[in-house]
């Protein structure tokens, strides 16, 4: 053992501060580029140096294509076979601001799209790097739109996303041509005051050949399919045949505008929402409701690719990324957040249903992905800040995500069990001693209605006001009461004390796992013939979305057996039927016209006998197998309590809507069906008021986190102190109660990122610090004032983490009330603008 660490092992105790340790301090502990949320996975970096990458995509025989930001087009190929691609063919190198921004692979030939062009790359001596640009489709834009003064000169104004379709046509999106003028009004009326009311008319038609979807056919047909995209970065064909894209709505500048980044199915004919529908403006179109809405606003979700198996005709079918239940899924990217999806999407008889786990994140602008033959995931990535980092000559990266470790197991989903009880439902049995009774101490609960899990490592967002308004909100921190594996050992059941505002709920838990719910679904009675009984809940009433998202739970597994079986299911939710087709609009938005009255009707079709009861609705009982539901004028947070009782065995529930506006059923979101105890949430807060800091010196704080408190030994806040223990630059949106809490007794709830693990060596050295990195080599140990340990595991006896948190506790009898109220001022409160504009001039 190295002596200088056998030294240092011999100053450590336990409980006692680590300061002492006489490893070499280092400037910032090494965090990853991209974190994992869910085990199993391993994290690898492409071993090449490019410029900023903005398309890539895989061929089946594992050629990996990428077209750059810069204009060049690159081939990547794994030569040394470690299972990472190494060599860079630069098959077309000269740069151009004419850049793609859409890629699609058919039979190892790549296509791309360029302003008004699609491209592709032929290999014409068989080395297999392609040697030959050929245009495939040139001159589908209009060019009467360029000659509009009022619309705006932008690349994304034109072509953008490609896909190439099972009827070998090729599908185009358009990209809007006014991001802040959608209807292409032509200004204020001469004389008039800037106000919606004196705008003059509009031009924008929704044949107009911006912002929709175009068919290109190979006898040089352009046909116009669907409007009101606004920015469809990727075009997908599903298993079924059906077209989706992920749109970057996020309409900040357009007060009507729907504020959600959204996975669409587009459909011929169909109208999408940017320009959305308008009284005068554009009273004629049908808003069509997205698949999902990617919340909170502003994630720019570009690249997507179903999860879908591969053919290979000598092995059969390849792989998919993750877990089996992942098979068929969205993996979505969110470019100026950071963050990776997984959108389960599933098609019913009415239209499509969706559900959305976040999977990473990454300190990252990721902007594309694809998934190898291998079963791999795949990302490219720009460097810098939203929206498009350091431009064509920065920096990108890539990485690969391999699923590895198939035995570990896996979440499926989290659902609300009860008011005070949350279930992390798993597609294997779990180990009951790897979750003892310490892990409640270790589990960490944040609520609020722009909470999402793993929000600590959002290191990236876009700098838009309301954006800065929703980090503003309160985020409450809820205690866990306890934390036990269920009986079956397929689940976590997770309880606090009573909770029943409509939040999100984000659960950060040991063993790396981050996880969220809402309080969406249905509680779920069976009540056999036979005296069998079965309660829990359902995601969505409809069977096959039901069926779909639950797949890969064993006790849901269980449910389905038992509906083939005489009984009752007994189903009871809250419906939430406000704006069914009206987009949501920007949060604090004045319309200037009042939102139109809808009267939805909901539709309950099947195989068995059907009762249903919806307070202040009309019901009307077509037969004993199908029931309509019609109330009018639902209103903002006005839920109305539903029953719905079906006979088993039963095979089927299909559930749609429509509405006065488009007689069109189509299928209803998860989030319009509520748990039956969940309470609308109270509205945003314009300001934050604290009263228990009120009078608190904000510099006083600042030297006591410094000084006498000495939390910037092992905390960050504002890029002072070091990475030991948690990140800071949260609490400013945390209660204060919670806050408090965990600095008077830090021992009641430890992050579970800075679980203090105590390390014994078998000589008999005994070390304590935060778990930091891990290899097949080495243990690294974070401990206070930035060092980091490195402890051969080779000399480890035992490793375990420790019953009590690093951090002192009694800080009430190390400070005085007013020292405390200093602090608290200091890790809760904006900095005062004095102190703000001389810490710039410092820098």
């Amino acid at each position: 053992m190295n002596m200088n660490v056998r030294n240092s092992f011999l100053c450590f105790l336990a409980c006692l501060p680590i300061a002492c340790i006489a490893a070499p301090p280092e400037q910032e502990i090494a965090t990853p580029a991209l974190q994992m949320h869910v085990p199993g996975f391993v994290v690898r970096e492409l071993p090449v140096d490019l410029t900023s990458l903005n398309n890539v995509e895989y061929a089946s025989d594992g050629r990996l294509f990428a077209g750059g930001y810069d204009g060049r087009f690159h081939l990547l190929r794994d030569r040394d076979g470690d299972g990472l691609e190494e060599q860079v063919d630069t098959f077309s190198a000269e740069k151009s601001a004419n850049y793609p921004l859409g890629i699609a692979v058919k039979d190892g030939v790549p296509y791309f799209t360029l302003t008004d062009e699609v491209i592709r790359f032929v290999d014409g001596d068989g080395d297999g790097i392609p040697d030959r640009r050929e245009t495939v489709f040139r001159g589908f834009d209009d060019p009467d739109l360029s000659k509009l003064p009022y619309l705006h000169r932008r690349r994304v104004d034109s072509s953008m996303a490609i896909a190439l379709g099972p009827d070998n046509a090729i599908y185009v999106t358009m990209g809007n041509a006014g991001y802040s003028n959608p209807y292409w009004h032509d200004g204020i009326k001469a004389g008039a005051k800037d106000s919606i009311e004196n705008i003059g008319d509009a031009r924008y038609t929704p044949d107009k050949r911006r912002g929709c979807l175009l068919r290109l056919t190979s006898d040089g047909k352009v046909e116009q399919l669907a409007s009101g995209l606004r920015y469809i970065m990727s075009l997908q064909f599903n298993k079924h045949g059906d077209l989706f894209g992920t749109d970057q709505e996020g309409a900040t500048w357009s007060p009507n505008g729907n504020p959600f980044d959204e996975l669409l199915h587009i459909q011929a004919g169909r109208h999408y929402g940017f320009p959305p529908r308008h009284p005068r403006w554009l009273p004629d179109v049908i808003d069509e409701p997205s698949v999902w809405d990617y919340a909170p606003q502003h994630q720019s979700t570009c690249g997507f690719r179903f999860n879908s198996l591969r053919l290979d005709k000598s092995k059969g079918e390849g792989p998919t990324f993750g877990p089996s239940f992942w098979a068929e899924d969205a993996i979505v990217t969110g470019e100026s957040r950071g963050k990776l999806w997984r959108t389960s999407v599933v098609k019913t008889e009415s239209g499509y249903v969706a559900s959305n786990q976040l999977f990473a994140s990454t300190s990252l602008l990721v902007v594309d992905c694809t998934i190898s033959p291998k079963g791999d995931l795949v990302i490219c990535c720009h460097t810098g800040a939203p929206d498009w980092g350091n431009g064509p000559n920065g920096k990108g990266r890539l990485f690969k995500i391999s699923y590895v470790a198939e035995e570990t197991p896996q979440p499926v989903f989290v659902w609300p069990k009860s008011e005070t009880e949350s279930v992390v439902s798993f597609d294997r049995p779990l180990d009951p001693l790897k979750w003892g009774e310490d892990t409640a101490r270790y589990t960490q609960i944040e609520s609020g209605r722009y909470v999402a899990a793993a929000d600590r490592f959002e290191s990236i967002r876009p700098g838009y006001a309301i954006v800065k308004m929703q980090q503003k909100q309160l985020r409450n921190s809820i205690p866990a009461k306890s934390v036990h594996v269920t009986d079956d050992r397929f689940g976590l059941v997770v309880e606090t004390d009573k909770r029943t505002t409509a939040h999100n709920y984000a659960f950060a838990l040991p063993q790396k796992l981050d996880l969220s719910h809402d309080l969406s679904g249905l509680a779920t009675r069976w009540l056999g013939s036979n005296g069998n009984r079965w309660k829990g809940w359902l995601p969505h009433p409809d069977f096959l979305a039901a069926k779909h998202f639950t797949r890969g739970s064993q006790l849901h597994n269980d449910l389905w057996a038992k509906l083939e079986t005489q009984g009752s299911l007994i189903l009871e939710a809250k419906l939430d039927l406000w704006q069914m087709l009206v987009p949501a609009t920007q949060p604090q938005a004045q319309l200037g016209y009042e939102l139109e009255s809808e009267r939805v009707t909901l539709s309950f079709v099947s195989d068995s006998a059907i009762d249903l009861k919806m307070e202040r609705a009309k019901v009307d009982r077509i037969n004993d197998r199908e029931v309509r539901v019609t109330l009018d004028g639902p209103k903002p947070n006005d839920w109305v309590p539903m029953t719905i009782t079906l006979a088993t065995p039963a095979k089927r529930l299909d559930v749609s809507f429509s509405t006065d506006r488009d007689p069109r059923p189509r299928s209803l979101a998860t989030r319009r069906f509520l748990m039956p105890f969940a309470t609308p949430a109270a509205p945003d807060i314009e300001s934050r008021d604290i009263p228990q800091i009120a009078g608190g010196d904000f510099e006083a704080g600042h030297q006591l986190f410094n000084g006498k408190a000495a939390c910037a030994n092992c905390h960050q806040l504002r890029g002072e102190g070091f990475r030991v223990g948690a990140d800071l630059g949260n609490l400013i949106h945390r209660d204060y109660e919670s806050v408090v809490r965990d600095i008077l007794f830090p021992s009641v709830t430890i992050n579970p990122d800075a679980i203090g693990y105590i390390v014994r060596t078998e000589d008999g050295a005994v070390a304590t610090g935060v778990h930091r990195q891990e290899n097949s080599e080495e243990v690294q140990l974070a401990t206070p004032g930035g060092n980091i340990l490195k402890i051969a595991k080779s000399d480890i006896d035992e490793m375990k983490p420790m019953q009590l948190s690093l951090m002192p506790a009694e800080y009430d009898k190390l400070l005085t009330k007013e020292e405390l109220r200093d602090l608290m001022t200091y890790l809760l409160a904006d900095p005062p603008k004095a102190a703000s504009k001389e810490a710039a001039k410092s820098k």
